[in-house]
């Protein structure tokens, strides 16, 4: 239903964003008193999720769409909702039972009265938040003949008393305004919700920034031109719509036991508040453009270290402050790290393999380095934050509790080049960037890494006690590392040819053992031959987790490091496709330490099968040049194609890869590189 066709109770649907503003909010309000709306709006949306399925479950059947409100939104442990204040506004609502005669506009003048001191979008949470414990009761009523477990105890928490008030018996007659009535509350619900994004965003950022944008009066909305406003002017307008209809819904509840129920005059608030929806959406993409570039600006103009953190995490924000704690949970101030060069550890929940990795490294650096973990968690739950307590308890380091601000998300995503993959972005004590991402070459070199600056990264891949970065000899140095205590050491000093081979398929490996000790054992008068499987070690250390991880890492640092691909590069490449396929079978062939030939399992076993064609090679160079040339043109037969993923978690690995077979460019689609050189000769 149209507003301008809708039956109007008095002239309040025809009043522009001035009028109600000179009407109910004759002068700017000074907002001195501070809630925490975003846990108040965690325990709303906790109950009225439930809350609506029930009504709709109920009087909707299978027949009725759910348009689910939120995800449960996790609430800061040290909250108390401000229950007088709550129970003051739900008795206001309470004694109003007339939709008609301006008894809504007289209720809703004697809660903005009494929410006086409140940012506007702080009285809409309190508003929504008194009626919802009403409402959660009167649904928990409806449930009665089912399970209500799930709404018995937010309602609970939000009225602070064990027994819940009776209610009156409902039935089909009710049906058509019950479900009206839900779906009104879930849409003020999603109103609301954009008025703290908005509120939020105008309080952190001082958002006083004007608007040309002209739009029509006869909208009756907002008039943008020679009259510009804020958005906290804004958000009064659209609080005094969240208001009074949240007084209407509760009204409407009161009166659904009486004989007759008048739904007309609801309907204009419905068609209002989905008509207003729209510029709030788009008042919130300004704000949010707005707010991204003053902390873009902000992050290229110098600063110390406390101001690009204070900026960045939002500590400074008085509303909703963001919590910093040191490894005794202690909440600390970030002149902590005023000296200090700062390891910004941004990363999801699942991340205590990088934790243990990270511990040793952090005692020994500690002194001048301080690591702060930002898990970067969309949305925040109950169950993320549990999820969130067990790693905050073990780390050593400082740890930030609900990072959310959009913007610096938005910076960290887009500057940064945050992927969900972790990331370690390091900051000096003049809050410049040192590294935009040194995790890999932590994982790499660890503590050797320090300072965790680009041209140490490069010193290291330069190093030749390093070699594991340079030259041809890199594989072998980087297989002594993952398996010192092996023959594998001996082996590559004594320059023999050595099988490295692995995979998931113990069959396979069985059986490619037994065809390459065969190769083996005939060509021992021509060339020396051995044969290493990466798997578990004798102490039952994973061998191939650690080979996986140390040929990303070495990847990573040659990207950071070069722009073309290299013969080393190349070949890690060409291994990370071997990971990737379905099987997971694949060989390495070594000569000493220099990786000569490497290729997909299933293929170079079938190339081994065949050895009885090509077995009179004559030395070394010969038995490479057969296994290469008759792997390959097996491979074209049998139609392989690489295909495997990469994590493009710090932004430098660039599109346009080559294929490693035919030299074409690869599809980057997802992160997942594949070319299907050999597929038209299947």
């Amino acid at each position: 239903m149209d507003v301008a066709t809708c039956k109007k109770p008095w002239s309040l649907f025809e009043m522009t964003a001035d009028d109600i503003k000179e009407k109910f909010f004759p002068s700017r309000p000074r907002t001195h008193k501070k809630v925490d709306v975003a846990s108040l709006f965690a325990m709303v949306t906790n109950i009225l999720n439930p809350a609506t399925i029930v009504a709709d479950n109920i009087f909707g059947g299978n027949n009725q769409p759910h348009m689910v409100i939120k995800s449960e939104r996790a609430i800061a442990p040290d909250f108390n909702p401000p229950l007088c204040k709550l129970k003051e506004l739900s008795c206001m609502m309470a004694c109003n039972e007339n939709l008609r005669k301006g008894a809504l506009i007289g209720t809703t003048e004697s809660i903005l009265e009494k929410l006086e001191g409140y940012s506007g979008h702080a009285q809409a949470v309190l508003t929504l938040a008194a009626f919802t414990s009403d409402y959660g009761d009167f649904c928990r009523h409806l449930d009665q003949f089912h399970s209500s477990d799930h709404l018995i105890k937010p309602v609970g928490i939000m009225k602070q008393i064990p027994v819940l008030r009776t209610q009156p018996k409902f039935d089909d007659k009710h049906k058509d305004a019950i479900l009206k009535l839900n779906k009104l509350i879930k849409e003020t619900f999603n109103f609301i919700d954009c008025i703290v994004m908005l509120g939020h965003l105008s309080v952190k950022h001082g958002d006083q920034e004007t608007r040309g944008k002209q739009k029509s009066s006869k909208d009756n909305i907002l008039c943008y031109g020679d009259e510009q406003k804020s958005s906290t002017d804004n958000i009064l307008y659209y609080d005094f719509w969240a208001i009074i209809t949240v007084v209407a819904c509760a009204t409407w509840m009161n009166c659904l036991d009486k004989d007759e129920i008048e739904t007309e005059e609801i309907s204009c608030f419905a068609d209002k508040i989905a008509d207003t929806l729209v510029e709030l959406k788009f008042e919130i993409q300004i704000a949010e453009a707005k707010a991204y570039r003053k902390l873009t600006k902000f992050l290229k103009e110098p600063h110390c270290i406390v101001e690009v953190l204070n900026k960045l995490i939002g500590v400074e924000d008085m509303e909703q402050p963001v919590k910093v704690f040191d490894s005794d949970t202690t909440l600390i101030n970030m002149e902590v790290v005023k000296t200090k060069n700062v390891l910004l550890f941004f990363s999801g929940l699942e991340i205590s393999e990088y934790v243990s990795i990270l511990k040793p490294i952090y005692k020994e650096m500690k002194k001048e380095f301080k690591i702060m973990w930002i898990p970067i968690v969309e949305p925040w739950t109950n169950d993320t934050q549990k999820k969130f307590d067990i790693q905050r308890d073990d780390m050593p380091w400082y740890v930030v509790q609900q990072f959310s601000s959009i913007s610096s998300i938005k910076y960290v995503k887009e500057q940064w080049q945050f992927k969900n993959e972790p990331i370690i972005v390091v900051l000096n004590p003049q809050g410049r960037v040192e590294h935009h991402n040194a995790l890999h070459m932590i994982m790499t070199w660890g503590i050797r890494a320090i300072p965790f600056t680009r041209s140490k990264e490069d010193e290291l891949t330069r190093s030749k006690e390093d070699n594991l970065h340079n030259g041809d000899d890199w594989f072998g140095s980087l297989m002594i590392e993952i398996c010192p205590d092996s023959m594998l050491p001996t082996w590559i000093k004594d320059q023999k040819c050595i099988f490295i081979y692995g995979g998931n398929d113990e069959s396979w490996s069985k059986e490619f053992h037994e065809k390459a000790t065969k190769v083996k054992n005939e060509s021992s008068a021509r060339t020396s031959i051995e044969l290493f499987c990466v798997g578990k070690d004798g102490k039952g250390k994973d061998e191939l987790d650690n080979f996986w991880k140390l040929i990303t890492n070495f990847l990573f640092a040659k990207f950071h490091k070069d722009t073309e691909l290299d013969s080393g590069t190349k070949e890690c490449l060409k291994l990370l496709s071997y990971r990737n396929e379905i099987e997971k079978r694949w060989v390495v062939l070594c000569k000493g330490s220099k990786l000569v030939f490497s290729g997909f399992g299933t293929t170079v076993l079938k190339v081994l099968g065949q050895f009885d064609e090509w077995k009179q090679f004559r030395g070394d160079t010969e038995f490479v040049k057969h296994l290469v040339t008759r792997y390959e043109k097996k491979l074209r037969e049998d139609g392989i194609f690489r295909n495997f993923e990469i994590p493009k978690n710090d932004g430098l690995i660039t599109d346009g890869i080559k294929c490693l077979d035919c030299s074409k460019t690869m599809d980057t689609k997802c992160f997942r590189l594949k070319c299907c050189c050999h597929q038209n000769q299947r």
